[in-house]
């Protein structure tokens, strides 16, 4: 109700909430205000990252080049310095840091039979898909690369259905989303803009040239330690040396002119924007090979070199911002003065999440900081504002009230529902067919949702299914005492059940 500057909006229509509940999360915790929160979660996320990366490559090598490995991923730049510093990309960053759950559950997938396997990867993808979208949308693509490089066709027809439940177990967030694009304004992210991203086929200015060169040394120094990592005859086979070559070539590709065809051909791709965005899997599929190629062959000078040179590039970049100055916007503000600063920014508030209907009225304006198109209504006489919505002691007509339209607002009285509309100028209002007595009006779940977490359950409730036969193989093993043992006074033992 607080967002768009009082008027309410919808964020989480187009943002997965995953990654916010777990700041909000660390906040109850600590006590500590938004602003050192969120900084605390970005360093939390990208901590995880590195144990995340170490847990998947472990079950492939020793643990000295999987910590290599995953270490040296969190140094890329595109980790390091463009989505914590940047763009302050906190979702993005979040999932950054699940991505090698994604790919450990992929490994267990290729190599399992029937169902095995499935569960794990389904999960992972929902968490992703809860997390951040974009992200979630390219390893939907590029996963399927990475598992026909470990098995081949039927690794990916299993990474395949193994995506499609995920999706279902991320329905309660995934079918409101996509059911409400007409009223949340979200649609319009289905459009052109990757054409001002797209590497060799857009103009390279400012930013973008930064985070072109940080993906281009990324996948320079994977193909680097490709070479060291396995020999010709193992790429060319099934297994994890495959699947890192074409996941870090798909990635590259997918970023850059080469892949023109599906940018234009594939909606679900435009919703991504920005397609450098691959470089999130690309420095993982570095992470692997950096990994493989410790251990196979052990040049820790050389590592520990590039390393630190990675190291220094974010400190080294930041300086120079420091010391050319940057006055359209000041970075390097205390913690309380910059979360001041973003709350009054142009930018602060998207477009997308001012409703349909409040947008058509020409509302989007106020993220520029215009002043207000329409005047706001006020509350009537008697009214107050309650948590979550309002409370009206009575009403005969139509009431405006100051908050946007969205279908998810639902008023009642005594006699049961109360019709809402929206007005000409995008707010919410109440229509009342028969005078109304003590109305509220709050918000609530809508179809969608109930449909969704009704999808999310049922898969849920599939997956659990599809686990049975292996949590029964692991109840025969659970310790018994056996009967006899106990009336002798002797030692306990285990039997099958």
């Amino acid at each position: 109700m607080d967002t768009d500057h009082g008027l309410g909006g919808t964020t989480y229509y187009s943002y997965p909430p995953l990654a916010h509940w777990a700041a909000a999360a660390l906040g109850r915790v600590t006590g500590l205000g938004p602003a050192p929160t969120l900084g605390l979660a970005m360093g939390l996320w990208r901590l995880l990252a590195v144990g995340t990366g170490f847990l998947w490559l472990r079950r492939h090598v020793p643990a000295g080049p999987a910590l290599a490995g995953a270490a040296f991923a969190a140094l890329l730049p595109y980790a390091a310095l463009v989505d914590p510093w940047l763009r302050f990309a906190y979702s993005e960053t979040a999932a950054i840091a699940l991505l090698p759950l994604l790919l450990l559950a992929l490994d267990r997938l290729a190599e399992g039979h029937r169902a095995q396997g499935l569960a794990g990867a389904a999960l992972a993808y929902a968490a992703l898909a809860l997390t951040n979208l974009p992200v979630c949308c390219l390893a939907a693509h590029l996963g399927l690369l990475y598992a026909w490089g470990l098995g081949g066709r039927r690794a990916l027809l299993r990474c395949l259905v193994a995506g499609g439940l995920g999706a279902g177990v991320a329905g309660a967030f995934l079918l409101p989303a996509l059911g409400l694009l007409e009223h949340a304004n979200a649609a319009s992210l289905f459009n052109d803009s990757w054409t001002d991203n797209l590497l060799f086929f857009s103009r390279p200015e400012g930013k973008l040239l930064v985070i072109w060169g940080a993906m281009l040394l990324a996948a320079g120094l994977g193909l680097a330690l490709l070479r060291d990592a396995a020999p010709w005859p193992q790429l060319r086979a099934p297994g994890l040396p495959r699947a890192l070559a074409v996941l870090l070539l798909g990635s590259l590709a997918l970023s850059c002119v080469l892949t023109l065809p599906l940018w234009l051909t594939l909606p679900q791709l435009t919703a991504v924007e920005h397609p450098w965005r691959s470089t999130a899997l690309l420095g993982t599929a570095v992470a692997g090979i950096a990994a493989l190629a410790c251990a196979a062959r052990p040049r820790p000078r050389a590592l520990l070199a590039a390393g630190l040179g990675l190291a220094l590039l974010p400190p080294a970049f930041l300086a120079g911002v420091v010391a050319l100055g940057h006055p359209a916007w000041p970075k390097f503000l205390p913690a309380a003065q910059r979360l001041d600063f973003a709350r009054n920014y142009s930018g602060a508030y998207s477009w997308e999440h001012v409703p349909a209907e409040a947008a058509a009225a020409g509302w989007v304006a106020i993220i520029a900081g215009h002043p207000d198109p329409w005047p706001r209504p006020t509350l009537p006489q008697g009214a107050a504002r309650i948590p979550g919505g309002f409370r009206l002691p009575w009403a005969d007509g139509p009431v405006a009230l100051p908050q946007f339209f969205f279908p998810a607002w639902q008023a009642a009285d005594l006699l049961g529902p109360v019709p809402l509309r929206p007005t000409l100028e995008g707010f919410l209002e109440l229509a009342p067919d028969h005078p109304a007595v003590d109305i509220t009006v709050t918000i609530r779940p809508t179809r969608w949702e109930r449909i969704g977490w009704a999808v999310s359950a049922a898969t849920a409730f599939g997956l659990l299914l599809l686990r049975l036969p292996r949590l029964r193989s692991l109840a025969v093993r659970v310790p018994t005492l056996r009967p006899g043992a106990m009336i002798r006074g002797g030692t306990a033992g285990t039997k099958q059940v």
